[in-house]
């Protein structure tokens, strides 16, 4: 007993059938199942496409079936009679397979990787969406994203502008999770440490893990000030408040950090964040409350020197030298 999809094979690479061989075919496409020929088929459209790639699958069907007809000793029209429903299914699954392949290989459409490398990045997407990258972050997207669809995945964190398009939803792929939205603006974060966070500022959104399940631990759907939080270990979903999250990712986005008295301590955790700069006080100083607007196109040195002589406090270097420390000043 011949191994079917190696006879198959050798059978369209052998150029004149002996009858045992041609009798042999004839049996196959009597029979219902013509799986094996259609893997051999993927098989030719590989290997003989791109030599001939102006023409179409379906003439590249033709050209594979008439190779079986011929060699075969199909070569009269009334002979289909004989075997008319077998040729036809495999014509059929030839045409298939092709088809499979063409749309695979030739329609295949181009994938846009935009990466923002040591630096922050603003992505404007084809629909107007904007998505404001963090460092070592990346976006893959369609070339015709918007058209059919809008889906993109996600390497690293990024701030998402969406805009509303109720025929198309906005889906980003994560390694852990997928969020789904109409119009809204939301921080999403899937980094390759498995944790995923998604924080909403406004509108809502529909976090998925990859389970398929739909009860809370698998998804949720998150108003503006709720964020969600996958850990891979536990491979579920946490629903969990984010006001200030999504207040620092609003300021942040509007360009401007306004304070009207809190602490010292959050502000300066806000300052570390956005510059990703060690930042720090004594614990006397924590709770001093703080004052002022500070544009995110200042440095951080001019920041902590604001605040510091609004506190009567002076900044250092810490120990390590990489960061900053505001020191000697009181609440008064």
């Amino acid at each position: 007993m011949h191994n079917r999809k190696e006879y198959l094979r050798q059978l369209l690479h052998t150029k004149n059938w002996s009858a045992t061989e041609q009798e042999w075919m004839l049996q196959y496409l009597e029979e219902n199942d013509l799986s094996d020929l259609e893997a051999v088929a993927k098989e030719y459209f590989q290997a003989e496409g791109p030599e001939i790639k102006d023409l179409l699958d379906e003439r590249l069907s033709a050209q594979l079936l008439k190779k079986i007809h011929r060699r075969a000793g199909i070569s009269q029209p009334n002979v289909f009679t004989l075997y008319g429903r077998r040729i036809a299914a495999a014509a059929a699954v030839i045409l298939l397979a092709g088809a499979s392949w063409y749309l695979l290989a030739r329609l295949q459409v181009k994938q846009l990787v935009m990466n923002s490398g040591t630096q922050n990045r603003t992505v404007t997407l084809p629909d107007g969406s904007l998505v404001y990258l963090e460092k070592s972050s990346s976006i893959t997207y369609p070339e015709n994203f918007g058209k059919k669809n809008r889906t993109l995945q996600l390497n690293g964190e990024a701030f998402f502008e969406v805009k509303q398009d109720s025929k198309h939803p906005f889906v980003i792929s994560s390694a852990l999770i997928n969020t789904t939205v109409l119009g809204t603006s939301f921080n999403m974060e899937a980094r390759s440490n498995g944790v995923a966070k998604v924080v909403v500022v406004s509108g809502s959104v529909q976090v998925n893990t990859h389970t398929g399940k739909t009860n809370p631990q698998h998804q949720l759907v998150l108003s503006a000030n709720k964020s969600a939080v996958y850990h891979a270990a536990s491979k579920g979903l946490e629903l969990i408040d984010a006001t200030d999250d999504a207040r620092f990712f609003r300021q942040k986005q509007t360009g401007v950090f306004t304070y009207k008295g809190r602490p010292l301590s959050a502000v300066l955790n806000d300052l570390q964040r956005f510059y990703d700069v060690p930042v720090s006080t004594d614990s006397k100083m924590e709770q001093c409350p703080v004052f002022g607007d500070f544009n995110t196109t200042d440095d951080l040195q001019k920041t902590l020197t604001i605040i510091a002589g609004s506190l009567n406090a002076r900044i250092k270097k810490d120990a390590n030298g990489n960061g900053y420390v505001i020191v000697d000043g009181n609440c008064h």
